[in-house]
């Protein structure tokens, strides 16, 4: 999936998205908080400090994936 249809999907139902290679360690929460996408280990531990700064390889993917908590 997109990375956009992935965000809103994960927006509508409280959910994260990841890419295939990362299932099992580390998710991102979608959030237009002053927190931006919040890059987490698998469990929501270590939370980043200063959001997810994707490169543009990451955003033009088509393999993302929902992951609920």
């Amino acid at each position: 999936m997109n990375i956009a249809d992935a965000v809103r999907e994960a927006m509508n139902t409280g959910a994260c998205i990841t890419l295939p290679e990362f299932v099992g360690l580390a998710k991102i929460r979608p959030t237009d908080g002053p927190g931006n996408c919040i890059l987490s280990e698998w469990d929501g531990s270590r939370p980043s400090k200063y959001g997810w700064q994707p490169i543009a390889s990451q955003l033009t993917r088509e393999d993302w994936i929902i992951v609920t908590d």
